[in-house]
């Protein structure tokens, strides 16, 4: 139902953009995409974070996933297939899986061990682009690279700093997930391509 209902909204919110415009198919054709795309992630963060309420895992949630966020940005990683698949995979990933590490105590040297492996997993692997969009580029690969290493630097030393033991946890486990979804082995064990700029 809900793979039916995005598609017409799409279609009426980009009809009243270009309410008093003309415009051709392929124009209004990449308008309604990026609006279907607005929607399915607006859709999505609201069943993630309702979901997270319903648990009382609001703030937890909210670490994780800007943890995540904030090093993705720029080292990409693999998506889900569908929209569905996505949104599964986000309450687990948000949801459910801080629910189960919120109350996880690490000793300082597991902190520093688990930060240098992200750090390690970023400075090798990422930018790690999908079959959808291939980083041909490489000077924007290199460029990608220093940035995400960057961004999971800040990751790691507001991890290291902050005094809370629990928001050090979240922050860690969200820069593990985005080590998780740009590791080669991540794409064999789903049978994804990897290095699609190699291949395409």
């Amino acid at each position: 139902m809900f793979s039916l209902t995005v598609p017409n909204m799409a279609t009426k919110i980009t009809k009243t953009i270009f309410r008093d415009r003309e415009v051709d198919e392929d124009r209004f054709a990449i308008v309604k995409y990026g609006v279907e795309i607005f929607l399915v992630n607006v859709t999505k963060g609201i069943i993630v974070y309702l979901a997270a309420a319903l648990l009382g895992m609001l703030w937890q949630t909210l670490v994780v996933h800007l943890s995540y966020l904030l090093i993705r940005r720029h080292s990409f990683g693999l998506h889900a297939k569908t929209s569905l698949g996505c949104t599964i995979t986000s309450v687990v990933m948000f949801v459910i899986l801080p629910y189960f590490v919120k109350e996880v105590q690490l000793s300082e040297w597991m902190i520093v061990l688990i930060s240098g492996l992200i750090l390690l997993n970023i400075a090798i692997f990422a930018p790690s682009d999908t079959e959808n969009m291939p980083l041909f580029n490489a000077q924007k690969r290199h460029v990608l690279r220093r940035k995400s290493i960057f961004d999971a630097l800040v990751v790691v030393a507001i991890a290291l700093l902050v005094p809370y033991g629990d928001i050090k946890v979240l922050l860690l486990c969200g820069g593990i997930i985005q080590a998780i979804t740009i590791h080669p082995w991540t794409y064999y064990l789903l049978k994804r391509r990897y290095n699609n700029y190699e291949n395409a």
